[in-house]
């Protein structure tokens, strides 16, 4: 009998210093958390820098998600569907867009080098560029010539996830749908 007392007061301490761990690390994660202020955190604050100031937007020609070189539209000032969204965007967070007109391999480079804020291009899900910057969530999708459908995505700077949470917040609320061409809807 006293063996098995013995047994679950062992089995008793046991579970009360797991449960004392478990409440201690919580008691730090909450800690942790509630000191960077804010969460999701950006380490070099695009969010905050480009909120009232300028946001730089590399632009690859895509059409009809971005067009630099059709009527009306140029490298400095380019047309289609993600710059719009992006010039919503900016206006959202009281910010002047800079355009910086380039092949995706050059922007994203500059995007790395925090040249930088977001690029855009028609990029998909399946970008080759995701090892130098972050891809947002998907936030519209289109029928390519084969039939298969692509998943539409920007890129952002690694680990500036205040940021990217901010511009996907934004894009997932519009209806972009209805800006594609009739022939490219899924």
């Amino acid at each position: 009998m006293t063996t098995i007392l013995r047994h679950d007061m062992r089995h008793i301490n046991t579970l009360r210093q797991r449960i004392t761990r478990g409440l201690v690390l919580l008691a730090v994660l909450v800690g942790l958390v509630g000191c960077t202020g804010h969460y999701p955190a950006d380490p070099e604050g695009t969010l905050d820098r480009v909120s009232g100031g300028t946001l730089r937007v590399g632009v690859s020609h895509e059409p009809p998600w971005t067009d630099t070189l059709g009527e009306g539209n140029s490298e400095e000032d380019p047309g289609g569907i993600e710059p719009q969204l992006i010039q919503d965007y900016a206006r959202s967070i009281g910010a002047e867009v800079e355009w910086h007109a380039g092949g995706e391999e050059q922007l994203t480079t500059m995007l790395e080098e925090s040249q930088l804020d977001l690029v855009i291009g028609g990029i998909t899900d399946e970008s080759p560029w995701s090892s130098k910057g972050g891809l947002t969530t998907t936030y519209a999708e289109s029928l390519g010539v084969d039939g298969s459908t692509s998943k539409h995505v920007m890129v952002v700077p690694m680990g500036e996830n205040a940021f990217m949470t901010s511009l996907e917040s934004f894009l997932l609320d519009q209806d972009i749908d209805k800006q594609l061409p009739e022939e490219m809807r899924p």
